[in-house]
């Protein structure tokens, strides 16, 4: 049976583990070739660790175990020569792009007082730049070709201020606007532009870190400290995975969005806002 995206190629950055890894990964699953995109290194004052090469080359693997084609291709998002020659080796590579699904991202947690430039800078560079650096080098391909999906990952703290990451707020929140303006900007060529913004996702490196610093600080365990975040910022009260949001994705690179564009979805449990 066709999956839902059979015959198309797709682009996933930040694709070595967590999140990325599930957009790669569940793309496959429903038909796709997929170039699987991530910088495969750490960042200087990020503080947990980014996807490794041997990660990234799982992924593949385990795609082309589905029975597609899949390639790895490191790619530094903040920087433009980087991500034009991504884009233009997938292309060579894989015939085409029909959908970019713009997931790399980086965190940290910090006072006001103490944020520094250079964290403002690098979250900034990745999160908001490096998407807009992705569909600038990725948009001339699709309508080159009549068109494409792309999807941009935000996040709840793009809507609801997060003041211990006021940079990462930032950023999110722009790359939201950012999906608003580049679908009018290219809806012309019967481009798709949709953003899905995940709340408290279980099972990332990013998580896992927050979860055992900030139950630290509280004097209890990560497990608790999860289920506290969720009663307090969510309606439904249950664990938000990666699967959750791939899902959510695969809806808006599908044919069954084709109307849909310029949109935020929310994939938050239901997020009524912060409570403590």
């Amino acid at each position: 049976m066709a999956g839902r995206v059979a015959g198309k190629v797709a682009i996933v950055t930040g694709a070595a583990h967590g999140m990325g890894a599930a957009h790669a990964l569940a793309l496959a699953r429903e038909g796709a070739d997929v170039a699987a995109v991530d910088i495969c290194q750490d960042r200087p004052g990020i503080p947990y660790e980014m996807g490794a090469e041997a990660e990234l080359n799982r992924v593949v693997a385990d795609m082309k175990a589905l029975g597609h084609r899949a390639i790895p291709v490191k790619c530094d998002v903040s920087k433009a020569a980087s991500v034009e020659q991504m884009a233009k080796s997938v292309a060579d590579k894989l015939g085409r792009i029909d959908i970019l699904v713009n997931n790399a991202a980086v965190i940290s947690y910090s006072p006001f007082a103490d944020l520094t430039e250079e964290l403002w800078n690098l979250v900034m560079d990745v999160n908001l730049k490096g998407t807009f650096l992705c569909c600038k080098y990725v948009v001339p391909h699709m309508v080159r070709q009549g068109g494409g999906k792309i999807v941009n990952i935000g996040s709840t703290s793009g809507r609801i201020p997060d003041v211990a990451a006021v940079h990462y707020a930032t950023a999110k929140a722009g790359v939201h606007m950012f999906t608003h303006a580049l679908a009018k900007a290219v809806a012309e060529h019967k481009i798709n532009v949709n953003c899905v913004a995940p709340g408290a996702v279980r099972r990332t490196a990013m998580h896992k870190w927050a979860l055992d610093a900030f139950g630290a600080a509280m004097n209890i365990t990560p497990d608790e400290f999860y289920q506290r975040e969720l009663d307090a910022i969510t309606i439904l009260g249950q664990e938000i995975t990666p699967e959750d949001v791939a899902n959510a994705m695969l809806f808006l690179v599908s044919e069954e969005s084709r109307n849909l564009t310029g949109y935020v979805i929310y994939v938050d449990g239901g997020f009524p806002g912060y409570k403590w």
